[in-house]
């Protein structure tokens, strides 16, 4: 059976959970007997790619536009291989307007990783073009894969998907299972509560940094690790040294998954407060790593963590608050929580999640 990915994730993304998500997929499954995985890219400068190809000079090279040449040159290579190779099904990694075109005939499947922009920005100017894309593909995809429960039940409310066109397959989890906690070697010297990502108005940060102001008073030597998501704008500079804590809070960089490990490993604990999530790629690492979390209790997040977490409002700054100062200060509990996330980490394998997916192309 050959099984045909496209460019696009790996173009758009230096790092991330989408193309982590493809990376894995295409790892295990090109190690199957009888399993074929064309993947054509000219250029990108993506960490999993090179994982997957191997790094060259081009890796190495940066100039502005760099980015839109890696993808035009890539596009046109995936246009002309897509139509000289044959292959079973097709598996776009991400949704552009070139994928339509691109199943040759064959079966079309999608993976939907969360319906934010359905259910937060639907009229918004910016974001007509990606929603009208989206659904394009739910609409031409023989089956589409759902991330959680809570995105397969959101492409039946609001995109009015067939319930049997829908299959849940869980991410796995890429992190070693049950690493001890503060065993690895450690970033950064100070302690510190580890938020990671992105800071978009739907990762609910800003309500998030209230919520600790009174936790950091109270504990003079806490610091907040923001993990990732880019460096901070003027805008939250200055909400940082408004609630006065601009000397509090350090940006770290991620740039692979050892010290992404690490900075979870050492956590005094990880808050995940989105208001919606796909399915909370964060929760099960640090679990995996050794790490407390607290996590909302709505959409994926309750789903994935299950009773491994402390379950918060994220619509309520004081409920936040107060979770986050009864777990720091409480060690036993901190330690009942680290067992459950173990326990729970076992529960996501990528080996379960090419399988699930495999028998999901050989079906159509």
């Amino acid at each position: 059976m050959t099984i045909r990915y496209d460019y696009q994730i790996f173009c758009e993304q230096p790092y991330g959970g989408i193309s982590r998500y493809f990376y894995e997929l295409i790892f295990k499954l090109q190690q199957k007997p009888g399993i074929h995985i064309q993947l054509d890219i000219l250029s990108a400068d993506n960490i999993f790619l090179e994982q997957l190809k191997g790094k060259n000079f081009w890796n190495d090279l940066q100039f502005k536009g760099k980015k839109d040449l890696n993808r035009l040159l890539s596009n046109v290579y995936d246009s002309f291989a897509s139509r000289m190779q044959p292959f079973d099904v097709f598996h776009p990694t991400y949704y552009s307007k070139t994928s339509l075109n691109r199943t040759g005939g064959k079966p079309m499947v999608i993976t939907i990783h969360d319906m934010i922009d359905e259910r937060f920005h639907k009229g918004q100017p910016g974001f007509e073009n990606i929603i009208a894309l989206r659904a394009k593909h739910i609409e031409k995809a023989y089956k589409i894969i759902a991330v959680s429960e809570n995105t397969r039940n959101d492409l039946i409310e609001l995109c009015g998907v067939h319930p049997n066109k829908i299959e849940t397959i869980y991410h796995g989890n890429s992190f070693s299972q049950n690493i001890n906690r503060f065993s690895l070697p450690k970033i950064i010297e100070q302690k510190y509560i580890l938020y990671t990502g992105k800071r978009y108005a739907y990762k609910n940060f800003d309500r998030f940094i209230q919520s600790i102001v009174p936790v950091m008073q109270a504990n003079k030597d806490l610091f907040l690790v923001c993990a990732g998501g880019g460096a901070f704008k003027n805008a939250e500079l200055n909400q940082l040294k408004q609630l006065q804590l601009d000397n509090r809070v350090i940006y770290q960089p991620i740039h692979d998954n050892e010290q992404l490990a690490s900075l979870y490993n050492h956590a005094q604990l990880l808050v995940y407060p989105s208001l919606y999530e796909g399915f909370g790629l964060p929760i099960i690492e640090a679990f995996a790593c050794g790490c407390p979390v607290i996590t909302s209790s709505g959409s994926s997040t309750g789903e994935i963590a299950h009773n491994a977490a402390v379950l918060i409002n994220p619509n309520s700054i004081e409920d936040m608050g107060e979770k986050i100062s009864l777990l720091l200060n409480d060690i036993s509990l901190q330690n009942e929580f680290v067992e459950r996330g173990h326990t729970r980490a076992q529960s996501f394998h990528w080996d379960k999640t090419a399988n699930q997916t495999l028998k999901l192309y050989q079906s159509l």
